[in-house]
């Protein structure tokens, strides 16, 4: 939930406001002085306010609040009259401006984007000081959990290059968590008390992004009926965090290459220079030396952006990390859904670490929150997880060569090779595993699903067969159900 401070001393535009955001805390003021003693009181996520106030202007009212928390993304209203004033203010560190009447179309997605700025600023994306465990359910920020080796890698890189004033690129399959890594970079860095913003390169077209990250002046091209600041200038002594930058198209790589040489760059349609100090974090999930081979991206422009490179692992490879980010989301999730969880069943565990995870961290934060929203009881069981995952836990199940069961004559000293590789703290486990699906299998095949039968050629007990089946998530065919209830008549 966002927290609008607005400050206008018309009630119609304070009413329309409320009314557009029902599902956000808005406070309201129709004075300055009320305004900047709200912002002293309750530390909104986002500010909007008029320039034209009885008490105080509203060039007065942006400076005493950017002094007192330059983070906060204060939206400046204005009728047309008063545009310039807006714009020096801008130029000062102001968000945005938006003109009267408010436009709902323009008003709402301007609110979410400044909140989202707000949040990506203002939570800290920190390595747990003490054990992951005891900074799981109390945190209030995106914690960077893992203990792998190529974890554990990431966050040296972090202390390394944070308080240097470099380029830095993070690279890593989409999901893998880059903005974060980025904001952790910013947070840890000596310009985290200025502004930190981000832009997906990949989600605008090009005459939009130029727009975005330059500016532009007023009657530039069709549409541009106001003059903009663009990110690079509102991020002047901040972090602009430049993500998926491998998919900006030739030009943009030619003026971004211009922007990193030169650190000057005009509006669209402008032919003022104007000067920017932002650090660059750039962020990508293509293979960018492949790119230049394929002449899809610029040579020059890639060796301004690897400064210095930080690598994320997919979260496939990431071993125990899987069981700690889900018992982390769980808590995290749960607080902010009011449910009481006590944790994750082993067998759910086994579900999560044995799929592959083509969304990487961000699909298996899906898969826990849908877990909760499906839950019943204080427990995450196999159940309350998505139907993907539990078809996926199936089918390995059943076919001796998916995932995690073995095939015929599997080079075990490779498997462990791999896993050593991976940085897998749980390598007995593991194997173990998969040769008593492989084993369990075979005797099940060969005995027509009797599981008296397969106990006995096994050499243990017909409990611990069942135990062991149940532990490892492996579904019996028809006639290993019908045999086994034959037998306990």
């Amino acid at each position: 939930m966002t927290h609008l401070l607005v400050i206008d001393d018309e009630p119609l535009i304070l009413e329309t406001i409320e009314m557009a955001f029902p599902d956000d805390k808005v406070t309201t003021c129709p004075t300055a002085q009320e305004g900047v003693q709200a912002f002293l009181d309750s530390s909104p996520d986002v500010v909007l306010c008029d320039i034209r106030m009885p008490d105080m202007s509203g060039m007065e009212v942006f400076e005493k609040l950017h002094r007192i928390d330059a983070k906060v993304p204060i939206i400046l209203m204005t009728g047309r009259g008063t545009a310039q004033t807006a714009i020096e203010a801008m130029q000062r560190g102001a968000f945005e401006y938006i003109l009267k009447p408010l436009d709902p179309d323009t008003l709402i997605p301007l609110i979410e984007d400044a909140a989202e700025t707000s949040r990506m600023t203002r939570v800290r994306a920190v390595v747990p000081d003490a054990s992951v465990e005891d900074s799981l359910a109390d945190s209030d920020n995106d914690l960077l959990i893992g203990n792998c080796p190529a974890m554990q890698e990431v966050y040296r890189s972090i202390g390394r290059v944070a308080r240097q004033n470099v380029t830095a690129l993070i690279l890593g399959e989409s999901g893998t968590g880059k903005e974060v890594i980025a904001r952790a970079i910013y947070q840890y860095s000596e310009r985290s008390a200025g502004r930190f913003l981000a832009i997906n390169c990949a989600a605008i077209p090009e005459n939009l992004l130029e727009s975005e990250l330059f500016g532009h002046e007023k009657g530039s091209f069709t549409g541009a009926d106001r003059k903009k600041v663009g990110k690079f200038e509102l991020c002047n002594d901040g972090t602009l965090l430049l993500d998926e930058i491998g998919d900006m198209t030739p030009l943009m790589q030619t003026k971004i290459l211009r922007v990193l040489q030169d650190q000057t760059f005009e509006r669209v349609g402008g032919t003022e220079t104007i000067r920017t100090n932002a650090r660059i974090i750039a962020a990508t999930n293509r293979n960018l030396e492949k790119a230049i081979e394929d002449k899809e991206f610029r040579s020059d422009l890639y060796y301004r952006l690897n400064v210095y490179t930080i690598k994320l692992p997919p979260l496939r490879e990431r071993g125990n990390d899987i069981a700690l980010l889900a018992n982390y989301f769980l808590k995290r999730f749960a607080k902010e859904l009011g449910k009481e969880m006590t944790g994750i069943a082993s067998e759910a565990i086994e579900i999560l670490r044995s799929y592959a995870w083509p969304g990487n961290v961000r699909e298996l934060q899906s898969a826990i929150k849908h877990s909760l929203l499906e839950a019943t009881g204080p427990v995450i069981v196999p159940a309350y997880l998505p139907e993907g995952l539990r078809n996926h836990s199936i089918q390995a199940n059943a076919s001796p060569t998916a995932n995690n069961a073995a095939p015929a004559g599997i080079d075990f000293a490779a498997m462990t090779r791999d896993r050593l590789a991976a940085g897998s703290e749980d390598i007995h486990r593991e194997l173990v595993s998969i040769a008593e699906r492989e084993i369990f299998a075979e005797v099940l095949r060969a005995t027509d699903g009797n599981l008296t039968q397969a106990a006995k050629r096994l050499g243990i007990t017909r409990t611990t067969l069942r135990a062991r089946l149940e532990s490892l998530e492996m579904s019996l065919e028809r006639s290993a159900v019908i045999n086994d209830h034959h037998n306990d008549d």
